[in-house]
C-alpha cells in the first residue's frame, strides 16, 4: 500500500498555502485553461509557480486539473505549451478527463503522471485496467461506488493508485455524464461551465397528479461526508482521500482538511479498532458548510430520498470563529563550525536528510573585539522570512576569532538557498517536440439510418419504417428484435457499467455488434475477447477532438458517435471520414 494521501482543493494561492499548513499531503487546483471550474478564480501561471514551490518545500504534491473536453483548435494550438510550462515548474501530475488529452500527454510528455478524473465515470476494474495499460498512474473512482466495488477495482489492479472523494458536493448524475446544463442552457459541465440546474426547484407529476411531497428541490443531493468510513476505505484500497470544493472559501477548505487530517492520523497511529469519530467534529464539519445535512455517498447504501435536500439547497454555514492555521515551518538541524584557521561552515539538515551547506573564508584571530557564541546564535537564528525554523543548533567554536555578523548572515542565506534548491529539485522530465495533426478533409460516405430503441413499443414502431438500416436494442430485447427487424441489429450496453451488471449482460453471437458507452465496457469487452471491429463507441465515449479518435483507433476501435455538444461548425474540424472502410461516424 502506498502512503495514504489527504488531497485538498485550492481556489487561489492563499487557500493553497492554508490547506498545506492545515495538513494536506497534496493539493489540486485549476490553471487559467481547461479546468472543470471555468467560472472560478483559478491560478495564473505566476500563482501556480509559487504554489508548486510552496508545496514542494513542505513535502507536499501539487496536481493540475486539465479535466474538461477539448476541441481540436484548443488541443492543437494551446495544450502543448500549457502542459510544458507546468512540467517545467515541477507539477506532480495532471488530472485528465479527455481521452485525447490523455494520449497527448502520453505522446509528448511520456514520463509525466496522469490521474484519470472522476469525469471518466470509472466504475469497474475493466475500465481501470484499460487506463493502467495505457500508462495512467492513478484513477479517481466514480462517486457512486460502494466499498465493495472499490475493493474489486483494487483487487483487479493492485498496482494502480485509487483516489476517492470523501467530502463535499454531490451531483445528481455521474460526473462526466450529465448533459442537463448543456442542453437546457448551453453551458457544458464537460467544459467546466455547469450552471447547476439540478439545484433549481422542479414540480413532479405522475398521471397529471402533483407528487412533490417533501419539497421542490428533487434533483439536489445533500453534500457528502465519509469521515466515519475512512478505515473501511483504506481496506478497500483507497490511497488518496479527496476533498471536493475548488470554489469554496479558505475557512471551509482549511477547516475540513484539519478535521480529516486529525482522523487520518488517528487511524494511522491507533488503527481501525480504536477509530471513533466524535460528534463534535461532525458538527464542526456541518458548520463549515452543508446542504441540508450530510449523506455518506453510496459506500454502503443505494441511492434513496434521504440523499436529496428537497428544500432550498443553500450552502449553510455557522458563525464559526475560524482561525487560519499557522504557517508550517520546515524544521532544520543546524551545525556551525567556526574554528581558527579553518573555513567558516554552516550545514542545515532537514528530517528527510536533505542537506544545505555554505562556506566562507578562513577564520583569522581577532585584533579587536572577538566574535562570541551569542553573536553566532543570533545571526544564525534569523530565519523569520523564510519557510524554515531551526530545531537544533550545534556550534563548534573557538574563542578569540574574527567573524563579522555580515559573514555569518551571508553564509546562512547561502546555506538556506542550497537546501531550498535540493527540496525543489524537479528531475528531468521527458518533453518531446510537438507535432501537429494534419488537417482533415472529410469525405461524404453513403448515409444510413441507425436507430436506438429502448422499449418494445419503440421497436414495433421502428420495424414499420423501411428507411431504417440498423437498430440497437438492450440485450433483453435482442431476440425479439432479431425476429422482427430485417436489417442489422446491435446490442446497446448500459450507459454505465457496474460490477453487478456484468453477470447479467448476454451478448448474442448473432448480433451484428455492440454499442459501448464507457471505458469500463471497452475493458470488459476486451477481457471477453470480443471482436473490436464489431464495437461502436456511443456518444458518451467523447470524441471532441481527433486525438481522442486516434487514441481509440490505436485500440482497433474505428466506429465512433458524434458527441451531442459539438456544433456543425465544430464538426468541420472533427475527423468524420467514412471512405476508408475503417473509420465510421454515427
Amino acid at each position: 500500500m502506498n502512503q495514504l494521501e489527504l488531497l485538498s482543493p485550492a481556489g487561489d494561492i492563499d487557500i493553497f498555502k492554508a490547506v498545506v499548513n492545515a495538513g494536506a499531503d497534496a493539493v489540486y487546483f485549476g490553471g487559467d485553461l481547461f479546468g472543470a471550474r471555468a467560472y472560478a478564480k483559478n491560478f495564473s501561471m505566476d500563482d501556480a509557480s509559487e504554489a508548486i514551490k510552496y508545496a514542494h518545500l513542505h513535502d507536499v504534491k501539487a496536481y493540475l486539473t486539465v479535466n474538461t473536453l477539448l476541441k481540436n483548435p484548443e488541443i492543437e494550438d494551446e495544450l502543448y505549451d500549457y502542459i510544458k510550462t507546468y512540467i517545467e515548474n515541477g507539477i506532480d501530475a495532471f488530472i485528465v478527463q479527455d481521452f485525447g488529452v490523455f494520449n497527448f500527454i502520453r505522446e509528448f510528455f511520456p514520463d509525466t503522471h496522469i490521474h484519470v478524473s472522476t469525469q471518466a465515470s470509472l466504475c469497474t476494474e475493466y475500465g481501470a485496467k484499460f487506463f493502467q495499460d495505457l500508462g495512467a498512474t492513478r484513477i479517481v473512482t466514480a462517486r457512486e461506488l460502494s466499498l465493495s466495488e472499490i475493493s474489486k477495482i483494487h483487487e483487479g489492479c493492485p498496482d494502480l493508485e485509487i483516489e476517492a472523494f470523501i467530502h463535499g458536493a454531490l451531483c445528481v448524475c455521474y460526473s462526466g455524464q450529465c448533459l442537463m446544463s448543456s442542453i437546457l442552457g448551453g453551458r457544458s459541465g464537460n467544459r467546466g461551465r455547469c450552471a447547476q440546474p439540478c439545484r433549481l426547484p422542479y414540480e413532479a407529476y405522475e398521471d397529471d397528479k402533483h407528487i412533490n411531497k417533501k419539497g421542490s428541490y428533487i434533483l439536489s443531493p445533500k453534500d457528502f461526508c465519509t469521515i466515519e468510513y475512512l478505515p473501511e476505505m483504506v481496506d478497500a484500497g483507497v490511497m488518496s482521500f479527496k476533498i471536493e470544493g475548488r470554489m469554496k472559501q479558505l475557512s471551509y477548505a482549511a477547516g475540513v482538511v484539519g478535521v480529516y487530517r486529525h482522523y487520518l492520523d488517528e487511524y494511522l497511529y491507533k488503527g481501525a479498532r480504536n477509530y471513533s469519530v466524535k460528534q463534535e467534529d461532525i458538527t464542526k464539519l456541518l458548520d463549515f458548510g452543508n446542504r441540508s445535512g450530510f449523506t455518506s455517498l453510496y459506500l454502503k447504501n443505494h441511492n434513496g430520498p434521504e440523499m436529496i435536500t428537497f428544500e432550498a439547497p443553500g450552502h449553510t454555514k455557522a458563525g464559526l470563529d475560524f482561525q487560519a492555521p499557522a504557517e508550517k515551518k520546515i524544521k532544520l538541524s543546524c551545525k556551525v563550525t567556526a574554528l581558527l584557521g579553518k573555513e567558516f561552515l554552516i550545514t542545515f539538515t532537514d528530517d528527510n536528510g536533505n542537506v544545505g551547506t555554505s562556506t566562507s573564508s578562513i577564520i583569522e584571530p581577532a585584533k579587536n573585539r572577538a566574535a562570541t557564541r551569542e553573536d553566532i546564535v543570533k545571526a544564525i537564528s534569523g530565519l523569520g522570512n523564510t519557510y524554515f525554523a531551526i530545531d537544533k543548533l550545534t556550534i563548534d567554536f573557538d574563542d578569540g576569532i574574527f567573524l563579522p555578523v555580515s559573514v555569518i548572515k551571508n553564509a546562512r542565506r547561502a546555506a538556506i538557498d542550497d537546501i531550498s534548491r535540493k527540496l525543489l529539485h524537479k528531475g528531468t522530465a521527458t518533453m518531446l517536440p510537438y507535432k501537429r495533426l494534419d488537417k482533415i478533409n472529410n469525405s461524404q460516405g453513403v448515409p444510413e439510418c441507425f436507430v436506438t430503441v429502448l422499449t418494445l413499443e419503440q421497436l414495433n414502431r421502428v420495424c414499420k419504417k423501411n428507411f431504417v438500416n440498423s437498430i440497437a436494442v438492450p440485450y433483453q430485447l435482442f431476440e425479439v428484435a432479431r425476429k422482427q427487424f430485417s436489417g442489422k441489429v446491435y446490442i446497446a450496453l448500459p450507459e454505465v457499467l457496474r460490477a453487478e451488471y456484468t453477470d447479467k449482460i448476454v451478448i448474442d453471437e448473432g448480433a451484428d455488434g455492440v454499442i459501448a458507452s464507457s471505458f469500463d465496457e471497452i475493458g470488459y469487452l476486451s477481457k471477453m475477447g470480443y471482436p473490436v471491429d464489431k464495437i461502436i463507441l456511443n456518444h458518451r465515449l467523447y470524441t471532441f477532438n481527433n486525438r481522442s479518435i486516434n487514441g481509440f483507433q490505436d485500440k482497433g476501435l474505428y466506429r465512433t458517435t458524434i458527441p451531442y455538444e459539438l456544433s456543425i461548425k465544430e464538426l468541420r474540424y472533427r475527423d468524420n471520414r467514412a471512405s476508408s472502410g475503417k473509420l465510421q461516424t454515427w
